[in-house]
Protein backbone atom coordinates (compact mmCIF):
# COMPACT_ATOMS: atom_id res chain seq x y z
CA UNK A 1 0.00 0.00 0.00
CA UNK A 2 1.08 3.30 -1.41
CA UNK A 3 1.44 6.22 1.80
CA UNK A 4 -1.16 7.95 -0.02
CA UNK A 5 -3.61 5.25 -0.24
CA UNK A 6 -2.87 4.63 3.42
CA UNK A 7 -3.57 9.11 3.92
CA UNK A 8 -6.75 8.15 1.79
CA UNK A 9 -8.26 5.17 4.51
CA UNK A 10 -6.75 7.91 7.46
CA UNK A 11 -8.86 10.44 5.87
CA UNK A 12 -12.41 8.81 5.67
CA UNK A 13 -12.24 6.59 8.96
CA UNK A 14 -11.26 9.98 10.99
CA UNK A 15 -14.43 11.20 9.01
CA UNK A 16 -16.69 8.12 10.04
CA UNK A 17 -14.93 8.62 13.47
CA UNK A 18 -15.59 12.29 14.24
CA UNK A 19 -19.53 11.22 12.73
CA UNK A 20 -19.86 8.51 15.41
CA UNK A 21 -18.51 11.06 18.22
CA UNK A 22 -20.78 13.59 17.34
CA UNK A 23 -23.95 11.26 17.05
CA UNK A 24 -22.96 9.86 20.44
CA UNK A 25 -23.04 13.56 21.90
CA UNK A 26 -25.93 14.55 20.10
CA UNK A 27 -28.44 11.37 20.65
CA UNK A 28 -28.26 11.73 24.57
CA UNK A 29 -29.77 15.44 23.94
CA UNK A 30 -32.24 14.54 21.37
CA UNK A 31 -35.75 13.84 22.44
CA UNK A 32 -37.68 13.58 18.87
CA UNK A 33 -37.77 9.59 18.25
CA UNK A 34 -37.71 9.52 14.50
CA UNK A 35 -34.76 12.03 15.12
CA UNK A 36 -33.22 9.20 17.39
CA UNK A 37 -33.95 6.59 15.29
CA UNK A 38 -32.71 8.69 11.77
CA UNK A 39 -28.81 9.22 13.31
CA UNK A 40 -28.43 5.67 15.69
CA UNK A 41 -28.68 4.10 11.48
CA UNK A 42 -26.16 6.93 10.53
CA UNK A 43 -24.19 6.05 13.34
CA UNK A 44 -24.38 2.43 12.19
CA UNK A 45 -23.58 3.14 8.84
CA UNK A 46 -20.66 5.31 10.10
CA UNK A 47 -18.96 2.21 12.23
CA UNK A 48 -19.62 -0.07 9.71
CA UNK A 49 -17.57 1.98 7.24
CA UNK A 50 -14.95 2.91 9.80
CA UNK A 51 -14.34 -1.33 10.35
CA UNK A 52 -14.12 -1.56 6.48
CA UNK A 53 -11.09 1.27 6.36
CA UNK A 54 -9.70 -0.90 9.70
CA UNK A 55 -10.07 -4.63 7.29
CA UNK A 56 -8.59 -3.01 4.74
CA UNK A 57 -5.51 -1.56 6.06
CA UNK A 58 -5.21 -4.82 8.67
CA UNK A 59 -4.98 -6.34 5.39
CA UNK A 60 -2.19 -4.89 4.20
CA UNK A 61 -0.63 -5.13 7.65
CA UNK A 62 -0.98 -1.35 8.41
CA UNK A 63 -2.47 0.88 11.09
CA UNK A 64 -4.37 4.14 10.49
CA UNK A 65 -4.99 6.18 13.19
CA UNK A 66 -8.03 7.85 14.63
CA UNK A 67 -8.65 11.78 15.34
CA UNK A 68 -6.60 13.11 17.94
CA UNK A 69 -7.20 14.27 21.42
CA UNK A 70 -7.57 18.11 20.50
CA UNK A 71 -9.75 17.04 17.35
CA UNK A 72 -12.52 15.35 19.74
CA UNK A 73 -12.12 17.60 22.58
CA UNK A 74 -13.35 20.60 20.16
CA UNK A 75 -15.67 18.93 18.58
CA UNK A 76 -17.04 17.38 21.74
CA UNK A 77 -17.10 20.82 23.50
CA UNK A 78 -18.63 22.56 20.07
CA UNK A 79 -21.65 20.02 20.53
CA UNK A 80 -22.36 20.40 24.33
CA UNK A 81 -21.98 24.62 23.14
CA UNK A 82 -24.16 24.33 20.70
CA UNK A 83 -26.72 22.17 22.46
CA UNK A 84 -26.53 24.12 25.98
CA UNK A 85 -27.78 27.51 24.42
CA UNK A 86 -30.87 25.82 22.16
CA UNK A 87 -31.56 21.95 21.94
CA UNK A 88 -34.48 22.45 19.81
CA UNK A 89 -34.66 19.41 17.38
CA UNK A 90 -34.59 22.22 14.49
CA UNK A 91 -31.18 23.51 16.13
CA UNK A 92 -29.89 19.94 16.49
CA UNK A 93 -31.02 19.17 12.46
CA UNK A 94 -29.23 22.53 11.13
CA UNK A 95 -26.21 21.46 13.23
CA UNK A 96 -25.94 17.54 12.02
CA UNK A 97 -26.47 19.30 8.16
CA UNK A 98 -23.56 21.44 9.06
CA UNK A 99 -21.58 18.37 10.12
CA UNK A 100 -22.49 16.21 7.35
CA UNK A 101 -21.57 18.95 4.78
CA UNK A 102 -18.01 19.68 6.45
CA UNK A 103 -17.43 15.57 6.50
CA UNK A 104 -18.70 15.75 2.49
CA UNK A 105 -16.59 18.54 1.63
CA UNK A 106 -13.40 17.09 3.40
CA UNK A 107 -14.05 13.48 2.10
CA UNK A 108 -13.82 15.26 -1.82
CA UNK A 109 -10.70 17.15 -1.03
CA UNK A 110 -9.08 14.07 0.30
CA UNK A 111 -10.25 12.22 -2.22
CA UNK A 112 -8.42 14.80 -4.52
CA UNK A 113 -5.47 15.14 -2.86
CA UNK A 114 -4.87 11.51 -2.46
CA UNK A 115 -5.69 9.57 -5.32
CA UNK A 116 -5.67 6.16 -5.43
CA UNK A 117 -5.41 3.25 -8.12
CA UNK A 118 -6.94 0.50 -5.54
CA UNK A 119 -10.43 -0.14 -6.71
CA UNK A 120 -11.01 -1.20 -2.77
CA UNK A 121 -10.42 1.73 -1.27
CA UNK A 122 -12.03 3.79 -4.57
CA UNK A 123 -15.45 2.02 -3.52
CA UNK A 124 -14.86 2.56 -0.43
CA UNK A 125 -14.49 6.50 -0.90
CA UNK A 126 -17.57 5.83 -2.88
CA UNK A 127 -19.43 4.42 -0.63
CA UNK A 128 -18.99 6.91 2.39
CA UNK A 129 -19.64 9.85 -0.15
CA UNK A 130 -23.24 8.16 -0.61
CA UNK A 131 -24.13 7.62 2.76
CA UNK A 132 -23.16 11.30 4.05
CA UNK A 133 -25.20 12.21 1.03
CA UNK A 134 -27.99 10.27 1.46
CA UNK A 135 -28.00 11.50 5.07
CA UNK A 136 -27.53 14.75 4.09
CA UNK A 137 -30.70 14.73 1.96
CA UNK A 138 -32.96 13.18 4.77
CA UNK A 139 -31.52 16.21 7.34
CA UNK A 140 -32.48 18.76 4.42
CA UNK A 141 -36.06 17.10 4.52
CA UNK A 142 -36.61 16.97 8.48
CA UNK A 143 -35.42 20.55 8.03
CA UNK A 144 -38.52 21.55 5.94
CA UNK A 145 -40.46 20.13 8.42
CA UNK A 146 -39.19 21.43 11.89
Amino acid sequence: MEKRDLNLLNRIYQNAQIGMLSIDKVIKKTKDDSMKKLIKKQFDLYSKCADKCMGIAMSDNLEISGNNFFTKFRQTTMIYLSLWTNNTLRHIVEMMIQGTLMGIIDTIKAKKDYPTDREDINNLVVEFMKLQEDFFEKLKKLLAKV
